[in-house]
């Protein structure tokens, strides 16, 4: 593919793809509105049968359908005040436990019904994500941070392993490894090349990161936010010239300014 004297510019774009927060507000917005009716029919309903056991336990159920209804509201209503100011006042982590455990599976199923691409619903909550992380304001030591990488990322025809050792790297420029090895060593950042999710997990277990930056695609980001809560993770997504799993590539400029956000780097 590349000749001995052709310098590799680094991976062409992917399709740009970029739905933005419109869909996910929308969706988190009639989920919200379907958990407050939902609340109401289900305290309705058994409210003649109720009544019969004892005359308060239609109001008792009530209130407490009431209750879980307001919690699901206003924690829309506040992700959605957040995703718009840009800024989160308080508790932004209780709030992306919300978001991460609550309201992803509701968008997941309201986009279901609704015949709303997956793909969009996860873009939208990544971006969300690394939205709040951020806003948390925390700093982290660079010695403390991660940055998980999927093995797709190296030139397919590389004869040299480096998901043992990233620095058995020859830096020969056919892909992004070698500019993620600067970067690793400007900033004092662990660099981790992943086969897959089981083994990503185990590498952050091991390791104890403060916070992590992870590569991959949508699929795969979304479900391992889930399951790293509540570690900080800034989700990037990967660049898919020659479709998924093969010869992926990374924005370097993106993954240097996760570094900067969650470090406090110049």
């Amino acid at each position: 593919m590349f000749n001995d004297t052709e310098k590799w510019q680094g991976s062409p774009e992917s399709i740009a793809y970029k739905p933005g927060k419109g869909v996910f507000l929308a969706l988190l917005a009639v989920s919200a509105l379907a958990v407050l009716f939902g609340g109401f029919f289900f305290w309705y309903i058994p409210t003649v049968g109720l009544r019969s056991i004892h005359p308060l336990l239609p109001y008792l159920l009530g209130a407490v359908l009431l209750a879980v209804s307001l919690f699901i509201i206003g924690g829309a209503a506040f992700i959605t005040s957040a995703a718009i100011r840009g800024r989160v006042p308080f508790y932004s982590s209780r709030f992306r436990w919300m978001l991460v455990k609550v309201y992803l599976p509701l968008m997941v199923m309201a986009g279901g019904i609704l015949k709303i691409p997956k793909i969009k619903i996860e873009r939208a909550f990544i971006e969300l994500n690394n939205q709040m992380v951020k806003m948390m304001g925390r700093k982290f030591r660079p010695e403390k941070l991660l940055i998980l990488m999927p093995h797709c990322i190296q030139y397919d025809n590389c004869k040299i392993k480096v998901t043992r050792n990233v620095r058995n790297c020859a830096g020969c420029g056919k892909c992004e490894i070698g500019g993620l090895l600067s970067l690793s060593d400007e900033f004092g950042v662990s660099l981790f090349i992943s086969t897959g999710g089981t083994v990503a997990r185990r590498k952050v277990l091991e390791d104890r990161p403060d916070a992590v930056i992870a590569v991959a695609c949508e699929r795969d980001l979304t479900s391992g936010l889930q399951d790293s809560y509540p570690l900080p993770v800034i989700a990037i997504v990967n660049k898919r010239p020659r479709g998924y799993c093969m010869e992926t590539g990374v924005a370097l400029e993106e993954v240097k300014q996760a570094i900067r956000d969650l470090a406090g780097a110049a």
